[in-house]
């Protein structure tokens, strides 16, 4: 067997936080006469240990904070450990930050070159991978331009493809995933399962859950510099999210808003699950009823009530409302309550939020519009079926072989 391309041993990390550190050249010469403030401890790390092997995507998931990205600052060099120790072998990639290392002054070209030397390679191989970092990057001929004309998406673009186009034995990737335009994006995938297949070892910290469950091999989920769970990236990913939704019962959203004239107002939004039961999110392709509770103060002819879910960036995937729906409501006054039933829900594993709104029959003059009203998760499930984006369509595939003209 193997031995792990990097290893984890007890790995602690302390930093001291100096409480009354001044702000000004006087306080720091008045502090010299006063009494000194004391110093607080942060563990970002506690005893964590992890080996990943060459070939390996291991995922490290879990809220700011937890001490994931200290976790790849460790590994890569830039800090030492508290105690514990890492062994290391192989050269290391690390895309903690993308644009460290650039000097705004050289071109692209340059950049390319310097950052190749201080890893180790020599300027023969350097030139011979240059085309290839080069149509990577895809900046055309800003790559003989200065770093500090170009874009932060040009720089980064530039920065992954130093980074994932030197053939490292270990790479580390932080958050950086995102740099660019979709059909980027999925370049950056494919050189990350490209890598992969040829033996490198790669550590990938990242909120991208969905990125997790594709890439990885493994998971791990960190919380307050501790490892809490590892396994399969689906189960890790449940427990996460399960952990996040603990104490919740249909979180209300930072960004709601709402307006409308208030003729009819929505008293309460929550989920129920398949047995009734409130609940702040389910497992993927569970029946979910959406509940909306209402109190008029005065008799509104014909109302129509909608919802709208979101993905977390607040782009609109569904929107329902009782007239499409063929349920034209009477004239309402006083209380009640509206549900609807969803018999399997096909969003992919994630945090979604849900808009609800009360409209005239017209769908022009709003009672009560409640935008980002909650938000809810959807928890992995070992039979979800797996796809790109948010919504699992539920459909089939066939093959027929020699099929000839469709018909």
């Amino acid at each position: 067997m193997s031995k792990p391309a990097i290893a984890f041993e007890s790995v602690s990390k302390r930093f001291l936080w100096r409480q009354d550190r001044p702000r000004s050249l006087m306080e720091l010469f008045l502090g010299a006469f006063r009494r000194q403030g004391g110093t607080r401890e942060l563990w970002a790390l506690r005893d964590f240990t992890l080996a990943v092997a060459p070939g390996e995507v291991v995922g490290v998931i879990g809220p700011n904070g937890a001490g994931k990205s200290t976790l790849l600052r460790i590994a890569s060099g830039v800090i030492r450990p508290t105690s514990g120790h890492v062994a290391v072998r192989g050269r290391i990639g690390a895309l903690l930050d993308l644009t460290a290392g650039f000097h705004p002054d050289l071109t692209g070209r340059e950049n390319v070159f310097l950052t190749g030397a201080l890893v180790g390679m020599r300027r023969q191989e350097l030139e011979r991978r240059f085309e290839e970092i080069a149509e990577f990057a895809g900046i055309g001929e800003f790559i003989d331009s200065p770093v500090r004309f170009y874009s932060s998406g040009m720089s980064m673009r530039l920065g992954f493809a130093v980074a994932a186009c030197l053939a490292p034995e270990i790479l580390l990737i932080d958050e950086v995933l995102a740099v660019g335009d979709q059909a980027f994006a999925h370049r950056c995938l494919e050189r990350i399962q490209r890598l992969k297949s040829e033996g490198t070892a790669i550590l990938l910290v990242t909120h991208d859950l969905g990125s997790v469950e594709r890439l990885c091999d493994r998971a791990v989920l960190m919380e307050g510099g501790q490892q809490v769970a590892m396994g399969a990236p689906a189960e890790v990913i449940s427990a996460y999210l399960e952990r996040l939704a603990v104490g919740r019962r249909g979180l209300r959203h930072e960004q709601e808003r709402r307006w409308g004239s208030g003729e009819i107002r929505l008293a309460d939004v929550w989920l129920e699950d398949g047995a009734g039961e409130r609940c702040p999110g389910l497992m993927a392709g569970s029946p979910l009823v959406i509940a909306m509770r209402y109190e008029a103060s005065e008799r509104v002819p014909g109302p129509v009530f909608g919802l709208a879910i979101h993905d977390e960036t607040g782009h609109l995937l569904s929107g329902p409302n009782t007239r499409f729906g063929g349920l034209p409501l009477p004239p309402l006054d006083g209380c009640g309550l509206i549900r609807y039933r969803i018999p399997e829900l096909r969003l992919q594993p994630g945090r979604y939020l849900l808009s609800a709104s009360i409209y005239d029959e017209r769908l022009v003059h709003a009672y009560d519009h409640w935008e980002f009203c909650l938000s809810f998760d959807i928890y992995p499930h070992a039979s979800s079926p797996r796809c790109f984006g948010p919504l699992a369509l539920g459909g089939s595939w066939e093959w027929v072989a020699d099929g000839g003209e469709g018909g």
